[in-house]
C-alpha cells in the first residue's frame, strides 16, 4: 500500500469514496473544482492510499494556525476507507500517516468529528490513542 498526497487524477476516486461517509444524495456540482483547489492549497493536504494501483482510502488534513499557541492544529476531514477494503489495516496506516504529517507541520493537536452513531469507528480511533473530548455544537445552514 502506498499513501501519498492526492493528484488531480485521483479526484473521481476520492469523490466516490467520500460518498460512503457523507450523508448526501449526490456530490455537489462544484465538487471537482473544490477538490482541485484543496489539492493545490498549502494550508491542507489531501491524502490517498492506493492498493493494487487503486485509490482505496482518502483523508483531508487542514492546518489551522492558532495565534495563542503559535502553531497550528490539524483538522481531519473526510477520512474514509473503501467499505470493501476495511479490516485490512488501511485505516491504521492512513491514520499513522496523518499523525506523522501533523507532527511535521508542528501541530499541537489533531481533531475531527464523527457521528454519534458510529461506535465502531470511535473504538478504532481510541485504539490509536485519540480521546473523546468536548462536544460538537452544530448549526446546519
Amino acid at each position: 500500500m502506498d499513501i501519498t498526497p492526492a493528484a488531480k487524477e485521483d479526484i473521481a476516486s476520492i469523490l466516490t469514496l467520500q460518498s460512503q461517509i457523507y450523508r448526501v444524495q449526490s456530490v455537489a456540482e462544484n465538487a471537482t473544482e473544490t477538490l482541485q483547489n484543496l489539492i493545490a492549497n498549502d494550508s491542507c493536504t489531501v491524502l490517498v492510499a492506493r492498493a493494487g494501483g487503486k485509490v482505496v482510502a482518502t483523508a483531508t488534513i487542514f492546518y489551522l494556525p492558532i495565534p495563542t499557541h503559535g502553531k497550528p492544529y490539524a483538522l481531519l476531514e473526510g477520512i474514509v476507507v473503501d467499505e470493501n477494503q476495511r479490516g485490512k489495516g488501511i485505516g491504521t496506516a492512513l491514520s499513522k500517516k496523518i499523525i506523522e504529517m501533523a507532527k511535521e507541520k508542528n501541530c499541537y493537536k489533531i481533531i475531527f468529528t464523527s457521528g454519534m452513531d458510529r461506535a465502531d469507528i470511535h473504538k478504532f480511533y481510541e485504539s490509536l490513542g485519540f480521546k473523546k473530548w468536548g462536544l460538537e455544537f452544530r448549526m446546519d445552514l
